[in-house]
């Protein structure tokens, strides 16, 4: 066997090099698409932050009550499964009410200026004359 000898594999060319540009294809610029947390869409708010807000009450009043059911199934009562769900509904409010005062305390530290969120209160989001 020589140097050169590949065992008999078929040499493979190599793809031609593209030239690397900084500019993105298509009209406009791109923004690559970043998943941003249910606590990230309540700090935001607009419509993602009010279903979000929705979503975390509604859980939280399905699970509850049903902890609350089966209560009720095991302790042989009727007024258990209300309790759960208002126990849910405050809970989720309360998980908003976290999520809300996070986003201020970090707004509060950065000056409000927030890169990822343009629609937020602070000192780059006023008109420029």
């Amino acid at each position: 066997m020589s140097a050169h000898d590949d065992g008999g594999r078929p040499e493979r060319p190599e793809p031609p090099e593209q030239p690397e540009t900084s500019e993105p294809a298509g009209p406009g610029p791109r923004k690559e698409p970043s998943l941003r947390t249910a606590g990230q869409l309540v700090e935001a708010g607009g419509l993602a932050g009010g279903l979000t807000t929705l979503l975390y009450v509604v859980i939280g009043m399905g699970f509850w009550s049903l902890v609350g059911w089966g209560a009720d199934r095991v302790l042989g009562t009727r007024w258990i499964v209300i309790l759960g769900a208002c126990i849910g509904a405050a809970s989720g409010i309360f998980v908003v009410y976290l999520h809300m005062q996070e986003g201020l305390r970090r707004s509060q530290s950065s000056d409000g200026a927030d890169p990822d969120n343009p629609h937020q209160s602070g000192p780059d989001s006023a008109p420029r004359p």
